[in-house]
């Protein structure tokens, strides 16, 4: 459905930045590495980037699903959007985007921050979640064979 399309976007949009910009945080400053607390900016900052990357690509089709839930007969998600072009243009798309920033660049940070906390208190290091992915993806490949 169109709702599960947006849901997509916006977690391969989060995921991309988050780990483009703690890849290029951690680059740029490798002592972040060894330090927690460094450590732990870095995931704040990748997911407060990668949420509010989520909200730019997200936003638009938000304001459709809005407006399909405020329509009072069933319309498509192209009717939604024509009403909201004809009634304010493509500025229409950006509607609510501030708020929805804020939050989700609030959430998605929160989310990084907690996972990473976590991974570092039990002493998880990205290393060992790649070998776990490697050997997870080519089990999952042999079973489908």
């Amino acid at each position: 459905s169109f709702s599960n399309l947006l849901i997509c976007y916006r977690s391969q949009m989060k995921f991309l930045v988050f780990d483009t910009s703690t890849e290029y945080l951690l680059q740029a400053y490798p002592v972040a590495r060894e330090d927690i607390r460094l450590s732990l900016l870095v995931s704040l900052v990748g997911g407060t980037l990668g949420g509010i990357a989520a909200t730019i690509v997200s936003n638009p089709a938000d304001v459709v699903v809005s407006e399909l839930k405020k329509a009072k007969t069933d319309i498509s998600p192209f009717e939604a959007v024509d009403i909201l072009l004809k009634r304010s243009g493509p500025a229409a798309f950006a509607k609510g985007i501030q708020l929805r920033m804020i939050f989700y660049s609030l959430l998605v940070s929160l989310q990084f921050l907690l996972y990473d906390a976590i991974r570092l208190a039990l002493g998880v290091g990205t290393d060992d979640m790649k070998l776990y992915l490697n050997v997870l993806g080519a089990a999952l490949s042999e079973t489908s064979n």
